[in-house]
């Protein structure tokens, strides 16, 4: 039983092999498609290939905070006022730490400012800023008070389930899930204390250097014609799910709702996380240099390895579907870092 058990083993992890070497040397190419001094997180591509970049005010030295990227420059979106935010600015439309943001399947482009103040290391309250991007300009602004989520909080990665009108964050500081209505303004948190939004691991490895922070949940992933919400933490090494219906029903206790949750698959630790059109999800393996994705046979895949690819952090397709990622090299101390980056992989 023990020799069948290896052979199966070594069988499955050729199999794999095979599957990794095909599709970096004869399906991806991958392409730097911009660079910047400044360190990004999330990234968002319109249904016209418009490409949008954000920079999370972490140190004062950061000069944009929402940029679209027009001819290999980050021009401020949707001006430059919007991104003159200082300590001392009271202003609902300027904005103060842009953690990351989407294009949603009517085109407009969804903007997640934390609210963190970098000098007392809480925040007053996050905002959800929504813009049409046919005319540049804003139509939503929804707050999220600190009395909601708590001043610790740090809404990390969202996704718009316009179906239930419902905005579903992830807390990296706190962790749990966030739901925000955005039709009556209410706020939720689901799942706390959950073994499946918290730090599964002690600490994560790359390229030599140890974390240990605890970042609690991070990747989030809704995937509306099947009805699941996808997540992991990005101290964790699994990637979780629960089904919509359950989320949405407010009978259900925090205790049972944590028994709806499904382990989808072991990753190892990743940041953002992204579905394309056949259903594959795609999965930024921080440890490993490399960009991995889950076939909907549940089959694991590291579709290409480069050491290039540090901290792949946010991801967004464009058009001719075409894969983009950040790269925000967090692991690494300021005097190792090179530029920034935008990888394009095409397929």
């Amino acid at each position: 039983m023990y020799k069948l058990k290896k052979i199966v083993f070594l069988c499955l992890f050729i199999t794999n092999v095979v599957a990794y070497s095909q599709e970096t040397t004869s399906k991806v190419q991958m392409s730097i498609f911009a660079e910047n001094p400044q360190q990004w997180t999330g990234i968002a591509i319109s249904k016209t290939n418009r490409v949008f970049v954000n920079f999370p005010r972490w140190s004062p030295e950061t000069p944009v905070s929402v940029a679209e990227i027009i001819d290999g420059k980050t021009i401020p979106f949707p001006n430059p006022h919007w991104n003159n935010w200082t300590e001392n600015t009271s202003n609902n439309n300027q904005f103060i730490c842009v953690q990351s943001m989407y294009v949603d399947s009517k085109d407009l482009l969804w903007v997640l400012d934390t609210g963190y103040e970098l000098l007392t290391d809480t925040t007053k309250g996050a905002r959800l800023f929504c813009f049409d991007l046919k005319n540049n300009t804003l139509i939503h602004n929804y707050f999220l008070p600190a009395e909601k989520i708590t001043s610790k909080a740090y809404l990390n990665d969202f996704r718009i389930d316009h179906k239930n009108h419902i905005a579903y964050f992830t807390d990296s500081q706190i962790g749990g899930i966030v739901m925000f209505d955005l039709n009556t303004t209410e706020v939720r948190r689901v799942l706390v204390n959950h073994y499946s939004t918290l730090t599964e691991v002690d600490k994560i490895i790359i390229e030599g250097y140890e974390r240990k922070h605890p970042v609690h949940s991070d990747g989030i992933e809704l995937d509306a014609p099947s009805g699941y919400l996808y997540f992991c933490s990005l101290m964790g090494k699994n990637v979780y799910r629960i089904p919509v219906a359950y989320l949405l029903d407010k009978n259900i206790s925090d205790t049972e709702l944590g028994t709806k949750v499904e382990k989808y698959a072991q990753t190892g630790a990743n940041d953002g996380i992204i579905f394309n059109k056949k259903g594959e999800l795609f999965l930024s393996s921080l440890e490993k240099n490399a960009i991995s994705k889950i076939n909907k046979q549940g089959v694991f895949t590291e579709i290409i390895k480069d050491d290039a690819i540090k901290w792949p952090d946010s991801f967004a397709f464009d058009n001719q579907v075409n894969l983009y990622f950040t790269t925000s090299q967090i692991h690494l101390p300021k005097e190792k870092r090179s530029t920034y980056k935008i990888f394009k992989l095409k397929f």
